[in-house]
């Protein structure tokens, strides 16, 4: 369990990062960095480790395929050879915060108008967990603008809804607040701008299974059609009601719910 808090709240601090990083804390001198280079990605080293970059790059690969294929937005090729995601891996945490100004807590910094990850070797569930969260961060982004405006639970619930370890534990939670009516009613949680201000397993697990929902219920094609609403500038509740015919919360929560009883 304390694994657990302590990854959630690396993410939340990640999360915070995607809209508060000042780009120009992406740049860095390349002077001092190693490179591993594949068709999505370049990875910025300072010590060997080949097996480690190897397992990375080929991570990171593999899981831009499964979120561009999950969210539907294969058509569209983000990242081209002159246009590569970067990840930049620090030796260790110390190095890490230095560098980026993040806290203790902090596990990644993202940079979403640089395509740039910055992190740091030796975390826990880094494969399975931070690194496709953040990567989510930034493809969604990229498709949906990075100034539309969009309730947190969307973008924290599109990336955790690609996290390998804790998706299925996540759904089951989502499933037991319903079924003990202790969710969060979606009018509210639709505001909540800050995670802190709810319990960390209670947010996530409402929020990535929402997408689920959206996502799953009627085809990943009509969430591309909704994420293309708001990218062509709809405010984001009409788009998705219009997109997936509800009329209002009532109505949108009461088919979240019974698809995540029937399906988790």
């Amino acid at each position: 369990m304390f694994l657990i808090k302590g990854i959630f709240r690396r993410i939340i601090l990640c999360a915070i990062c995607v809209l508060a990083a000042n780009s120009a804390f992406s740049q860095v001198s390349s002077s001092f960095w190693q490179t591993d280079k594949s068709q999505h990605f370049v990875v910025y080293y300072q010590v060997s480790r080949p097996e480690y970059i190897s397992e990375l790059s080929s991570k990171a690969e593999g899981y831009y395929n499964s979120i561009i294929d999950d969210l539907g937005f294969r058509r569209f090729d983000f990242w081209s050879w002159d246009n590569r995601a970067k990840i930049y891996l620090y030796e260790n945490a110390e190095d890490f915060q230095r560098e980026t100004e993040r806290t203790s807590w902090s596990g990644a910094v993202v940079y979403v108008a640089n395509r740039t990850i910055k992190t740091f070797v030796g975390q826990d569930g880094f494969f399975d967990s931070i690194l496709p969260h953040e990567l989510t961060h930034i493809i969604f982004r990229e498709f949906v603008g990075q100034k539309s405006v969009l309730p947190l639970w969307i973008d924290e619930g599109v990336a955790s809804s690609q996290e390998k370890s804790y998706l299925a534990a996540r759904l089951k939670i989502a499933k037991k607040l319903i079924a003990q009516n202790e969710y969060i009613k979606l009018d509210k949680f639709s505001a909540i701008s800050n995670p802190d201000l709810v319990q960390a397993h209670v947010f996530y697990a409402q929020a990535a299974s929402l997408v689920v929902f959206l996502v799953r219920s009627q085809g990943r094609e009509r969430f591309q059609d909704f994420c293309r609403k708001v990218r062509d500038g709809a405010d984001w509740q009409p788009a998705l009601f219009s997109t997936y015919r509800f009329s209002n919360f009532e109505e949108f929560e009461q088919a979240w719910k019974e698809f995540i009883v029937k399906q988790v």
